[in-house]
């Protein structure tokens, strides 16, 4: 059964969606886009605070929180490609 979360102007769809496109209402060919705009944040800026400034003048609502978490994710692998050449 879903369950919808409002959480300001985002809204979240239960957990019981397939993809997460589909829980944030963003539609499938926005995800692509979406890690780009994050990549690019990624090399775009010099600080993460930047970053993500970047992020948020250049997505809104849903989009914005997918991008975080596509960030995130560039984050932790650059982390961890910077462990393994210590």
């Amino acid at each position: 059964m879903p369950t919808d979360y409002t959480l300001g102007t985002l809204t979240v769809v239960g957990h019981d969606v397939d993809k997460l496109t589909q829980a944030l209402g963003i539609p499938d060919d926005r995800f692509d886009d979406l890690v780009n705009l994050a990549r690019k944040a990624w090399e775009h800026e010099d600080t993460i605070s930047e970053s993500i400034e970047y992020l948020a003048d250049n997505a809104k609502g849903s989009e914005l929180v997918l991008a975080l978490v596509f960030f995130g994710r560039i984050w932790e692998d650059n982390q961890d490609d910077e462990d393994e050449s210590e």
